[in-house]
């Protein structure tokens, strides 16, 4: 980035397009054009620096598929969030990481934490946040990972979604984690026990002694959709529902193999139904 354009960030009055979601009701915060081209190169140099096997979350070959797939069903799981966790991640933190951790110039570490933050927090919207909420708070993540070592308990992390599984995890593991996060100025809510065997849902994926299935609430999302194609008479309105439920048919594909010939199917309809459309 331009010197001159670096200067016009931190002259700017706001960097960011806000809204609220409509179903969650949260606030979102994401960098305009110019700023997001310094949040995106910021987060790929960061998703660089090498981190624990528990973190799934921004890291090139992991996802939200690969963090699920470190439990065992046939153990006992226990979850839990961290409340509002990039509103909670402040600019005195991110500021700490890259004078403390990356030896960046107090300066240069000041005008990173004001300009990968908003409000004087993480932004929600912004594609560096996910990487740098770990790394603003990795002492906090460090010490829990040597707990659930300690109790022989895998941990995974998704963000702030953070899961153990092992003949340990229960309610007291539960306990002492938030004990741990509280340390750090932040909230764990969102807490779940699974027993031994029982299906347990871990960032949007069910893990069960049959393998990866779909959670039943995506899988009614997608068959009213497929429904919902019966009664369109549309052929731009049917394409257009066609494209969205294919990218679900497909995720959906990659947790559980059985979705693939829906998704196929899906596709060789919606590319007759493209060519038709054409020719009218």
């Amino acid at each position: 980035m331009k010197p001159e354009q670096l200067e016009q960030l931190l002259e700017a009055d706001d960097n960011y397009i806000r809204w609220t979601d409509k179903e969650t009701g949260r606030p979102i915060q994401r960098p305009k054009p110019l700023p997001e081209r310094l949040h995106k190169r910021v987060g790929v140099l960061l998703s660089r620096i090498e981190t624990p096997d528990f973190l799934h979350s921004a890291i090139r070959g992991r996802s939200y598929i690969s963090n699920a797939s470190q439990h065992d069903a046939n153990q006992p799981t226990v979850k839990i969030d961290i409340r509002k966790f990039y509103p909670s991640t402040r600019a005195q933190a991110v500021f700490h990481f890259f004078r403390d951790r990356m030896l960046c110039d107090g300066d240069v570490a000041g005008i990173l934490a004001r300009l990968l933050t908003v409000d004087g927090h993480l932004a929600t919207g912004s594609s560096a946040s996910p990487i740098l909420s770990y790394f603003a708070y990795e002492d906090m993540f460090a010490e829990i990972e040597a707990l659930a070592v300690s109790r022989g308990i895998a941990m995974t992390c998704y963000v702030d979604d953070m899961v153990f599984t092992g003949p340990h995890a229960t309610r007291r593991l539960i306990y002492d984690v938030i004990r741990i996060v509280r340390r750090y100025r932040l909230w764990g809510h969102k807490t779940k026990v699974f027993k031994p065997g029982q299906p347990k849902v871990i960032t949007g994926i069910a893990v069960t002694r049959l393998g990866s299935r779909l959670p039943n609430k995506r899988q009614k999302v997608i068959n009213d959709e497929l429904l919902s194609l019966d009664g369109l008479a549309n052929d731009k309105d049917r394409l257009r529902v066609m494209r969205r439920l294919m990218g679900r048919l497909y995720e959906a594909a990659q947790i559980d193999p059985l979705w693939l010939p829906k998704a196929d199917a899906l596709a060789a309809q919606k590319r007759s139904l493209e060519r038709r459309v054409l020719k009218n």
